[in-house]
């Protein structure tokens, strides 16, 4: 099994030959051209799939080593790249020559345009878009894409909406808590569908998501459906889709979890690997505070006053906490509004649409409720309490920060938080600063490596009470 490593700008890839067309048309897999009329779940996402004229003002990008066709390479443009990230220049020439790939990157990267552009660039109706403009997008299902949350499958159709701008490719956005008799319709017109696990294998169940003419299956942030519960419906979905061409994953870890599901349907193929120094958390300020858990509330008052942050979202460990501090800061007029599991669908999207229109100034949020958040001008993130997980940390503060823009992070540690504190700061290779607010100091508690030599400097036996320096 080819299993190599790549980080950075690799040399110019050479792509591997096409293969041949058949009469009715259809890219690499033989289908038919495609495309689907919206896509269904209320106000979330919808693709209109129709080719717009390309304007002749954009601007050129580095994008054009990759060989990709002229009207997707105006989408690129026109979506705001202009020079590949480090994820993209690795990804996409080895995607581009059809090889079953594993990412690994952290969030903020470029990762979902890493995958998506090549694979809208192996289809034909891609291809032919200048020569026929006017041709009507349709079906059948090509690529697939697998998301853990809702969140996360919309910020990926609305960005291969964005790609597909100037060519006639539809996609579809399919998850739960919405109509499924509008996604139905909508899958019958579609070459690229994003969805969740459960949606998505309840249409496959149904008959109405046919993965016959598939081309490529991507399972994007693996790592996290795997610690949502999706499991067996990921090995499910994969199973429909055994007439792939090509399998994607990508995933923030590649713990014994995710190399299980490698090594079962993936077999050989390249890995991209972003190290630890290439985290995104690098050019972030770090900072935090040391606090009495019973304080924490009044703390996080005092911090965001003086922060005054212009967009900013506090990472919150439970649903009820969330509740509680967005009810205190809304009482003191500071302009907050929540996001979590427990609200409808349609409230979470307005709710978003609101806060990247810069409504208001403080998303209060759940880890799984701000998974995928698509948002790149957030100016702070607090860990109101700290993950128990150090990557996600590093999911968290990754949301500011984004594409090279500045940012500060600001995390809360109680004095039985320190472990946590020391994974992350292993993690990402650097020590957070800490920072005191008047009233507020408390002292950093120590490691527990150096508790635990403190009591190995007791003789054995000697009882806890017994003064250690008398008995020397």
């Amino acid at each position: 099994m080819s299993d190599k490593h790549h980080g950075g700008h690799p040399h110019r890839s050479q792509r591997g030959p096409r293969k041949p067309r058949d009469g009715g048309g259809g890219g690499r897999g033989g289908g038919r051209r495609g495309g689907g009329p919206s896509s269904g779940g209320g106000k979330g996402f919808k693709s209109a799939g129709r080719a717009e004229p390309v304007p002749a003002d954009l601007p050129e990008t580095k994008f054009a080593e990759f060989d990709l066709a002229p009207n997707l390479e105006a989408g690129i443009a026109a979506a705001g790249y202009i020079e590949p990230s480090p994820i993209q220049a690795g990804m996409i020439p080895l995607v581009l020559e059809e090889k079953n790939v594993v990412g690994r990157a952290q969030t903020g990267t470029g990762k979902t345009a890493a995958f998506l552009i090549p694979l809208l660039g192996l289809l034909e109706p891609v291809e032919d878009a200048a020569e026929d403009p006017d041709a009507s997008p349709t079906g059948p299902v090509r690529i697939l894409i697998v998301a853990p949350t809702r969140e996360l499958a919309i910020q990926i159709a609305k960005e291969s909406d964005k790609l597909t701008r100037f060519v006639p490719v539809r996609t579809v956005c399919c998850y739960g808590g919405t109509s499924i008799d509008d996604q139905v319709k909508a899958l019958r017109d579609c070459m690229v569908v994003a969805g969740t696990p459960g949606r998505l294998l309840d249409l496959i169940r149904r008959g109405h998501l046919d993965l016959g003419s598939l081309d490529a299956i991507v399972l994007d942030e693996v790592d996290r459906m795997y610690d949502l519960g999706f499991r067996d419906d990921v090995d499910r979905i994969l199973a429909a889709g055994k007439s792939r061409q090509q399998t994607i994953l990508t995933s923030a870890t590649l713990n014994d979890d995710v190399e299980n599901l490698i090594a079962k349907h993936m077999g050989e193929h390249e890995r991209v690997i972003m190290e630890a120094k290439s985290l995104t958390v690098d050019a972030i300020d770090q900072t935090f505070y040391f606090v009495d858990p019973r304080r924490k509330q009044d703390l996080l008052i005092e911090v965001l006053k003086s922060l005054k942050p212009a967009k900013g979202i506090v990472f919150v460990r439970t649903r009820f906490s969330v509740d509680r501090i967005t009810y205190q800061l809304q009482q003191r007029g500071m302009g907050a509004e929540l996001i979590h599991s427990g609200l409808p669908q349609r409230k979470r999207e307005r709710i978003l649409e609101l806060f990247r229109e810069g409504k208001f100034p403080l998303l209060i949020a759940t880890d799984v409720a701000a998974r995928g958040l698509d948002i790149d001008d957030i100016t702070h993130v607090v860990n109101f309490d700290i993950p128990n997980h150090a990557e996600d940390y590093v999911h968290r503060v990754g949301r500011t920060a984004r594409m090279g823009k500045e940012g500060a992070a600001v995390t809360f540690v109680t004095i039985d938080d320190g472990p946590y504190l020391t994974q992350v700061e292993k993690l990402i290779n650097k020590e957070i600063r800490q920072e005191m607010y008047p009233g507020f100091e408390l002292e950093k508690p120590e490691p527990a490596a150096k508790k635990e030599a403190k009591k190995q400097k007791r003789p054995p036996g000697l009882p806890p009470w017994a003064n250690v320096a008398r008995r020397r």
